[in-house]
């Protein structure tokens, strides 16, 4: 066909495994566009091309759906490879023809299998092909529950493969399940034709797949879990710091308590956060099965784009979409909040400032889990004119800004909170919640000659006994830093904007922070 032939038919490509067709020459933001999604900027966009060529060639793994979950099967070797390409389809529908406690049978369907007679050794997990007879016209799936002998009608045993995870649905399977449908398992390192992109002028082509976010079920056991991984994507992207062939990570959270919540399988698309030992509160999206881990805490599951983590790299950006959102009202005034909640179906209750400037600093349940269990959460303003305003150094300061933002609660939240631990004259002193992670190492400390500004957030240092101490001054100092401290114990975190509103604060009052 020519190029002027080409350009009258439209193109079929798949956005997030919806379908749009589109005129010849589109590109991806068309795509986007068509399909009704935005792209968020920087984070990154996968491409496949030509996957339907060549889907049944490098398959060896297939999602079995049934009526009790998925189980998914490895094919072990060629013999039957051919017999099982060319019949899986037809098993859609087929419900259980019989169970035993040594092996389950899906069926009849016509194969072209070679019959026999004679019995076989089966072990369990084992999945095969037998028939009804002696006849491949009735051929059945079975799926090994114990090990066994039996003659199952088919030459050689009929063997094709084994479950590889899933286990525990086989347990469950009984006469009355079906199997709803089958999927064959691609792995994306099969092709040389993807391409990873931030750009959306990407012209497109016939059959093309782009993908765009990922989206992930949280799990409403693992509701601490479920909230540490609401604060590591809470700009909207999972950052990958570290992809290997059967994981990716971020360390966005690293070093922040999470506990252990919910024991189960790290299967393919699974989300869980590391809550012990080296490593602690780093979170992984799990790009194969692997097996369960103590020190690995399950919190969620991907429900579509799975290929997207599969293909992300080291410093890219993957746009995420959790089910349920986040029901973090903190920053947001009573009618943003209140058309979230609304949407939501959650109620709410309305408390402390209830003016028309009030800002939300606190809410009751704390977690998105158990609001969205609930169904209600209690909301506690104060006036927009009583909330501090800082601006961190993360150049100058990028340890000290982090270590003030997790001992804020800014790590995870759009406000913060810190108690007055003590004033007097021209300083307010601040503790703030115990943050695991390393020292606060000299950083940005004042130099010699110089003055500390009033407004500067200053944390005290390794060098002195009281590290991880929090303060500010109301005025120059050309001796000591925020906390009271000499020079050298002294990092500058950042500043307060508005700090004429600071000095209106008590001793032991709540103040609550956020960034400009």
């Amino acid at each position: 066909m020519s190029v002027l032939d080409r350009a009258n038919e439209p193109i079929t490509v798949q956005v997030n495994e919806k379908n749009v067709s589109l005129p010849y020459g589109s590109t991806i933001a068309d795509a986007l566009s068509a399909a009704g999604y935005l792209h968020m900027e920087n984070t990154v966009i996968g491409i496949v091309a030509g996957r339907e060529e060549t889907r049944k060639e490098v398959a060896t793994e297939f999602r079995v759906f049934t009526s009790k979950g998925e189980i998914k099967i490895e094919l072990t070797g060629d013999s039957m490879k051919k017999a099982w390409l060319d019949s899986y389809g037809r098993l859609a529908g087929q419900k259980a023809r019989w169970t035993t406690g040594q092996a389950i049978a899906f069926g009849p369907i016509s194969s072209s299998i070679e019959a026999a007679k004679g019995e076989a050794e089966y072990s369990r997990w084992d999945v095969s092909f037998g028939t009804g007879g002696y006849d491949a016209k009735n051929t059945y799936f079975i799926i090994s529950k114990t090990d066994h002998s039996s003659d199952y009608g088919a030459r050689d045993g009929g063997v094709l493969g084994r479950v590889v995870s899933g286990r525990n649905i086989l347990a469950s399977l009984g006469n009355d399940d079906v199997i709803n449908s089958i999927e064959p398992v691609i792995r994306l390192e099969s092709f040389a034709n993807k391409i990873l992109t931030a750009e959306t002028a990407v012209k497109l082509e016939d059959g093309m797949e782009i993908y765009t976010q990922v989206e992930i079920e949280m799990l409403p056991k693992a509701k601490d879990g479920s909230e540490h991984f609401y604060a590591a994507v809470k700009k909207g992207f999972f950052k990958v710091d570290f992809a290997a062939s059967s994981f990716i990570s971020t360390n966005t959270m690293l070093g922040e308590l999470c506990p252990y919540e919910n024991f189960a399988a790290r299967s393919e698309g699974t989300v869980s956060v590391r809550t012990s030992g080296k490593g602690r509160g780093r979170v992984y999206i799990s790009k194969q099965d692997m097996t369960s881990n103590i020190y690995h805490s399950i919190v969620g599951r991907i429900v579509h784009g799975l290929e997207l983590v599969r293909m992300a790299e080291p410093g890219q950006k993957v746009a995420i979409k959790t089910v349920p959102m986040r029901m973090s009202m903190l920053g947001y005034d009573f009618v943003k909040a209140g058309r979230i909640l609304d949407g939501a179906g959650i109620k709410y209750e309305k408390a402390g400032y209830l003016g028309e400037d009030a800002v939300i600093v606190d809410q009751s349940p704390r977690t998105t889990m158990e609001i969205v269990s609930t169904g209600a959460v209690k909301l506690t303003a104060i006036p927009r004119s009583n909330l501090i305003e800082i601006q961190l150094y993360d150049d100058a300061a990028p340890n000290t800004s982090e270590y003030f933002r997790k001992a804020s609660g800014l790590k995870e939240n759009h406000v913060g909170a810190l108690p007055v631990y003590f004033k007097y004259e021209e300083t307010m002193l601040f503790k703030g919640k115990p943050v695991a992670v390393g020292d606060l190492i000299p950083e940005n400390k004042p130099e010699g000659g110089t003055t500390v500004k009033a407004g500067e957030i200053g944390l005290t240092n390794t060098a002195s006994k009281h590290e991880g101490l929090i303060g500010v001054r109301f005025s120059d100092n050309d001796k000591f830093g925020p906390t009271g401290e000499k020079y050298d114990a002294t990092n500058i975190a950042g500043r307060i904007v508005n700090l004429e509103k600071l000095k209106k604060i008590k001793e032991k009052d709540v103040v609550y922070f956020i960034e400009v």
